[in-house]
């Protein structure tokens, strides 16, 4: 089977030109169906400083009306910071608005700052995600629904419009063995983890798929996306010239107080730093010439079985024509390499 190729977007900007990328995000989605991407996916969070995406149904609803056939999935929404009848008729309107083409990806989160200003107690994120999930396939699935949840509690509700879809696709993800065999019994499909090495990725799919078959469920039947960090140009030097200080300041600043993910580079000096990220990336990102794209998505292929690859290639502070000429690139020397 042919390896499915999609878009991850998180439409940052550390120089505040939020717009600008929102408007050429809107462009770039059009040419990337065009290109035959077959994919585009949004995430949640909120309140870091370079303004990633906090509405990732809206942005979806964007990119509904500027493409035709893609799939849509918000990979993913922090379900606990939610109540799950207004997830559900966010996810019924876009389901309609695209035609049939979301799909609903939820996590359980984890950043602090995002519980503590929604007021939600972060020790409780499990239980209102599980409740969320079976509270939100009810509603999109059945009329005049009670549910009498320990957090949640609805009666007689029938949720109108009706989705296209029956059900709309419910993915989920995580990194932990718990999360990943919640994925495989209450959930459509995982969501693999975008910062997980390939090798700790072979381990957790060995997961999956134990608890697939625990859940009566086929591992070769379910859809398999993988997200991953991304960028393609000319040959592997190029490619880190162009992106290593995007790539820096993403895994640095964003991501740089949370050492126990992986993540712990020093911004101050740079050439020291770019170095550390390029031998933390062997194994994680898919960043180089074709030919490395190539090989790279082949050791994937061999070690979890996606069906499906996405790929986020706009990064804070990379010009979004970079992104795009990364996105060509792979459309016209790696994409072909995988067609069936």
């Amino acid at each position: 089977m042919a390896l499915e190729f999609g878009i991850h977007y998180s439409c940052q900007s550390p120089e505040g030109e939020w717009e600008r990328v929102y408007r050429e995000t809107l462009n770039q989605a059009a040419e990337a169906e065009s290109l035959g991407y077959s994919t585009l996916s949004v995430a949640e969070h909120h309140f870091l400083p370079d303004g990633w995406v906090p509405e990732p149904f809206v942005l979806l609803g964007g990119l509904a009306a500027v493409t035709d056939e893609v799939d849509l999935v918000t990979n993913i929404v922090i379900l606990p910071l939610h109540n799950p009848v207004k997830v559900a008729e966010r996810a019924v309107v876009l389901d309609l608005l695209s035609g049939g083409r979301f799909k609903l990806g939820v996590a359980v989160g984890w950043r602090d700052e995002e519980f503590r200003v929604f007021g939600v107690d972060k020790s409780e994120r499990a239980g209102r995600t599980i409740e969320g999930m079976k509270l939100i396939r009810r509603l999109t699935t059945e009329e005049s629904v009670t549910f009498d949840g320990k957090v949640f509690d609805v009666e007689d509700v029938t949720l109108m419009p009706r989705p296209v879809q029956q059900p709309i696709p419910l993915w989920y993800g995580g990194q932990s063995e718990l999360a990943i065999k919640r994925a495989a019994h209450r959930a459509d499909v995982w969501s693999m983890s975008p910062i997980e090495s390939r090798a700790e990725l072979a381990d957790s799919t060995d997961v999956y798929r134990e608890a697939l078959d625990d859940a009566g469920r086929s591992f070769d039947e379910v859809r398999k996306p993988l997200r991953r960090e991304a960028y393609v140009a000319e040959d592997d030097e190029t490619a880190w010239e162009e992106v290593g200080d995007a790539l820096l300041y993403e895994y640095a600043d964003v991501y740089g107080d949370y050492e126990d993910i992986g993540h712990s580079f020093d911004p101050e000096n740079r050439e020291e730093a770019v170095e550390e990220l390029r031998e933390h990336a062997d194994g994680r990102f898919i960043i180089g010439g074709p030919e490395t794209a190539i090989e790279e998505l082949e050791r994937y292929e061999d070690a979890v079985e996606m069906d499906e690859v996405l790929l986020r290639m706009h990064f804070p502070g990379l010009d979004t024509d970079k992104a795009a000429k990364s996105m060509r690139i792979i459309a016209d020397e790696v994409m072909p390499h995988f067609a069936e």
